[in-house]
Formats: C-alpha cells, sequence, structure tokens
C-alpha cells in the first residue's frame, strides 16, 4: 500500500512538472519567436534601404543638408567640418512643453561651422496648434540669414478627426506667422500633404517631403531622401535632404527680420 501511494505521488509530481514545462516553453517562446521576427523585419528593411555616404550624393547640382536632435548624441563637430552639408535642420520643441536639450548646443555649433541652420518642432495631436507655437518660438532662435522655421507633422497610429487636424496645423501656421513675418515651412509624407495640407495650408507654406523611394511627385522645396546617410562626425545613421535649387536659390527660404 505504501509503494502505491509512493508511487501515485511520484506520478503527480511528474504530471505537474510537465504541465509547467509546456507552460513555460510557450510564454518565452512566443515572445522569442516574436523578437526574432521584429528583428529580422528590421534587418529587411535595411536591406531594402543600404546606407549611402556623401560620395553617392556629390554633384554640382546636389545642394545637400541634414536633420538632428537629441538623438544624435554628441556630434563631433571638428569631424563634421570635413563633410560640412549646406543646411541644418536642428529640433527644438515637441508638443506643447519638450524642448530639445541639444537644440542650443548643434544651433550654435553649426553656425559656427558657417553651416545655413534652421529648428523645426514636432507637431504633436494633444494640445493646441497655438500653444505649441508659443513653446517652439520660446526655444528657437531665428536671427537673419536663417533657413525659415519648420512644422514636422507627421502620421500617428491613431489620428483625431481631420478637421481637428486642419485647425491645430492651421493656428500653428498662424501663430508663427503673426510672430515671425513668414510661414513656415511644413515637413510631411505626400499622403500627409493630400489629406491634411493640399486644400487647408496657405500657399506660401513650402513642403519638405519625405520619400524614401522616389522623389516626390508633388511641388517639393525639400526632400528627405533616406534615413541611412552616413556622415563624418555623426555615429550611427542621419536623415539626408536634397533642396530643390541651387545654392543661390536657397537665400529665398532664408529668414530676415521684418522689422530691419
Amino acid at each position: 500500500m505504501q509503494k502505491r501511494l509512493i508511487s501515485i505521488f511520484c506520478l503527480l509530481l511528474l504530471m505537474q512538472f510537465t504541465v509547467f514545462a509546456r507552460k513555460s516553453h510557450k510564454s518565452h517562446g512566443g515572445r522569442k519567436s516574436h523578437k526574432t521576427h521584429k528583428t529580422a523585419k528590421a534587418k529587411h528593411i535595411h536591406q531594402e534601404l543600404p546606407s549611402i555616404s556623401l560620395s553617392d550624393i556629390v554633384g554640382p547640382d546636389n545642394v545637400w543638408g541634414i536633420d538632428v536632435s537629441h538623438y544624435q548624441s554628441d556630434i563631433n563637430w571638428a569631424e563634421l567640418d570635413r563633410e560640412k552639408p549646406n543646411f541644418m535642420f536642428i529640433k527644438a520643441s515637441e508638443g506643447l512643453t519638450f524642448q530639445d536639450v541639444k537644440y542650443m548646443e548643434n544651433y550654435s555649433e553649426a553656425k559656427k561651422l558657417g553651416i545655413v541652420v534652421g529648428s523645426y518642432h514636432f507637431f504633436s495631436y494633444d494640445s493646441s496648434g497655438k500653444e505649441q507655437a508659443t513653446n517652439f518660438l520660446s526655444v528657437a532662435q531665428h536671427k537673419n540669414g536663417d533657413l525659415l522655421p519648420v512644422l514636422d507633422a507627421e502620421f500617428r497610429k491613431k489620428m483625431p478627426e481631420k478637421s481637428l487636424v486642419t485647425t491645430e496645423l492651421t493656428n500653428f501656421v498662424n501663430a508663427i506667422y503673426e510672430k515671425l513675418g513668414h510661414y513656415p515651412i511644413i515637413y510631411c509624407n505626400y499622403a500627409y500633404y493630400k489629406l491634411y495640407l493640399e486644400e487647408h495650408m496657405p500657399p506660401k507654406c513650402k513642403l519638405w517631403i519625405v520619400d524614401y523611394k522616389a522623389k516626390p511627385s508633388c511641388e517639393w522645396t525639400f526632400w528627405q531622401k533616406t534615413d541611412r546617410f552616413k556622415l563624418a562626425g555623426i555615429r550611427g545613421h542621419v536623415d539626408l535632404n536634397i533642396f530643390n535649387g541651387t545654392v543661390l536659390n536657397l537665400q529665398n527660404y532664408l529668414y530676415k527680420n521684418p522689422t530691419d
């Protein structure tokens, strides 16, 4: 009888261990498979969009630049001077209160190298356009000879109603114009432009279109060609932007204080 009880007890322990092992395998195995799938997908995207360097774009007609933020961390400005861009857009702010911690350093160092600089604001749908413009204007520098300010407007996973989006974008644009006397450049992709901007934005708002597959089919002033650009002085990759014109034409998109 005692041997039988011991056998039953051992059998129960074995059954519990088997159930636990199956659960454990399903849980950890599922997360691992999902992670592996995401990694493979990311690698596949990067294989389709190879890194490019300055030698791939140098030409007499190419006026090019980059855009940077705190994500680029510490830039080696002495190194960057060896492959100096024609222009640089620098993130100043985002949403209602965020101000980029690297903004003033990036702005000052780029100016020292003689790079034409501009400042941009990343738009949020969680606060009004007018309030966001106030945040942007409180930190962004706009000196004569700088590029016009930029409104970075992008899709997010769950977008508000179209009427709300267009209203708040318009409020931001108007607040910038009232303060600076210039309309901002708007950064977006073509689908965003067609949905929210084509019928609602002032024609004086020039476009900075992002398209990693082909040259934009709409009228554009700047084109973000890739986010896989390798440049001296910057770790990792940075966005590459092409200007639709000559260095002389770039003068048409510089800020000028209306009171001067």
